[in-house]
């Protein structure tokens, strides 16, 4: 029931609601979560600032002065998707998508500013507390935020899910950890009154502090890391493989390099089609496979064939024997693109591409793949040498 509640919230303020791999959707989806973030906020921060001079309680103006955090990382993430929704120019070919990784980045900075005035403050009525304005309704108003707040991150992180943004469910993790926040300072409240300690104010505000430092640190480093280069989900890489292999043609993939600019894709993959087909054959299949993984997925995607020659009876026994050969390296987890060429004075070459287990270092690759190049000599006849290609740990 509640999820229908805000699937038809969502209907209501975003047009075409459903179709949510549309950018101009997406972008819709993160402007509603950030504005409704924005104006429940200010609301909750205005009420806690009121209580906070009213009382002269610590705990709650820093909870207040949380809220501004909130109220800032909401703004963020409406103008961080007003800025993905931007085209792309010269200078930033990419368009501008990835401003959605860069705004969890800018929170986490907030959290820590937040972090360090809260403690200060709190640290002081530890020491030297002062007595509170405290009445009996105080702590029902707090609850009354909770309810509001609970609500608020509900419906962001639901709005987060449908199109998988981390940006939009970072900001309803916050909305959610200060319904946790407000509950502890509640609890100080009614505490502290109740046994005469005026202390416990402080006390609290100390957690509250130590919990946005770690917050802090915790947003920040999940926002690094598609900066970096994040590695592309199982999933995303299977619907590749299926989407290219379901191409007429087109027989194994292998080497799949996915780049996430946030609102579009940069793939390139290799595709194994039979020789026998001719160049300009090969050609239209690679250009097929290239349409269908566009339309699915946007972006550009530049397929590289792989030409698969015929396995006679004799290249099969050589693979055969290379495949046994293969047992004796267990940090190899598989191969493509085997082949023999003809060398001189009777002699063969073997050439295969190698893929490593992920533990394997690139120091590790390059003695690797000469001791297979010497196992391969003694167990296969006239072998003049090998040409092995380690994949690199991005590609799949």
């Amino acid at each position: 029931m509640d999820i229908e509640f805000h699937r038809k919230l969502a209907k209501r303020f975003i047009k075409e609601s459903e179709n949510t791999d549309k950018k101009s959707v997406r972008i819709q989806y993160g402007l509603v979560a950030g504005w409704f973030g924005i104006y429940g906020t200010f609301i909750l921060f205005v009420v806690k600032m009121t209580l906070g001079i009213l009382t002269g309680s610590v705990s709650v103006i820093a909870n207040a002065f949380h809220l501004l955090s909130h109220l800032a990382n909401s703004i963020i993430l409406v103008v961080s998707f007003k800025l993905t929704a931007r085209p792309a120019t010269a200078k930033n070919p990419f368009g501008h998508g990835r401003m959605e990784h860069i705004a969890p980045l800018i929170m986490s900075i907030f959290l820590f500013i937040s972090g360090i005035q809260i403690g200060e403050h709190s640290l002081h009525q530890a020491i030297e507390p002062h007595e509170l304005h405290y009445w009996r309704a105080l702590p029902w108003i707090l609850l009354a935020t909770i309810i509001v707040k609970q609500w608020l991150s509900r419906f962001v992180s639901f709005l987060g899910k449908r199109v998988d943004s981390h940006a939009i469910l970072a900001n309803a993790a916050h909305h959610k950890i200060e319904s946790i926040m407000t509950f502890m300072v509640i609890a100080g409240l009614v505490t502290g009154h109740h046994f005469h300690h005026p202390e416990f104010d402080g006390y609290t505000g100390i957690l509250v502090s130590a919990w946005l430092l770690y917050l802090g640190y915790n947003h920040g480093k999940e926002a690094l890391v598609p900066l970096l280069g994040q590695a592309p989900g199982k999933g995303i890489i299977n619907k590749i493989r299926e989407k290219a292999q379901s191409v007429k043609g087109i027989e194994n993939v292998h080497e799949i390099i996915v780049h996430d600019y946030g609102s579009m894709y940069l793939i390139s993959l290799h595709v194994e089609i039979p020789v026998k087909l001719g160049a300009v054959e090969m050609h239209e299949i690679t250009e097929r496979c290239e349409h269908k993984l566009r339309k699915a997925f946007g972006g550009e995607v530049v397929c590289h064939m792989d030409p698969m020659m015929e396995m006679t009876p004799e290249i099969q026994a050589i693979e055969g024997r290379f495949k046994e050969t293969l047992k004796s390296f267990l940090q190899i987890v598989s191969y493509h693109d085997f082949r023999v060429v003809a060398g001189t004075q009777g002699k063969i070459i073997i050439v295969a591409d190698i893929d490593l287990a992920e533990d394997v270092n690139d120091d590790e690759s390059g003695r690797i793949s000469k001791n297979l190049e010497t196992y391969v000599k003694k167990e296969i006849q006239n072998v003049l040498y090998c040409s092995f290609y380690i994949t690199p740990k991005f590609s799949y």
